[in-house]
């Protein structure tokens, strides 16, 4: 007997509440990202580093944050905004050993971020819409 995955109404029905439900979870992940973004500001906690031994910029991104998601170019960015005397963005560029940086919170960057990316929320206008005959009337018409 074989069984197709594809033709099997109950697993086809499960595959579309599965899909839903991701769906419905990335609605609303995003939907309490702006409004966690909205709520209040939140003060940007920075800590100080002192760097041991004359290190490449890359390097220290690695050691400050390590196991981040982020690529090493935004991160790389975060530092020389926080700090543009000592910081260039030269990847190349080493820091020498006793300098003290100042390393922006991980979650500020993350936020910062992501934020462009969060859907804005929906207003409802007055004004126009194609749903309105008016507004499509003067539209060209294909046959």
């Amino acid at each position: 007997m074989t069984l197709s995955i594809h033709k099997n109404p109950f697993f086809t029905a499960c595959f579309k509440v599965a899909w839903m439900l991701g769906a419905l979870s990335c609605v609303f992940s995003t939907s309490v990202l702006a409004a966690d973004a909205t709520a209040e500001p939140v003060s940007t906690t920075s800590a100080n580093y002192t760097v041991s031994q004359s290190t490449p910029i890359d390097k220290l991104v690695q050691v400050v944050y390590a196991n981040s998601p982020l690529t090493t170019a935004i991160l790389r960015k975060s530092l020389v905004e926080a700090n543009p005397k000592v910081i260039t963005g030269n990847p190349q560029q080493r820091v020498k050993a006793g300098t003290t940086i100042v390393v922006p919170d991980h979650g500020q960057i993350v936020r910062s971020v992501l934020t462009p990316f969060v859907p804005a929320t929906e207003t409802s206008d007055s004004g126009f819409t194609a749903r309105d005959y008016t507004v499509r009337k003067p539209w060209v018409r294909f046959p």
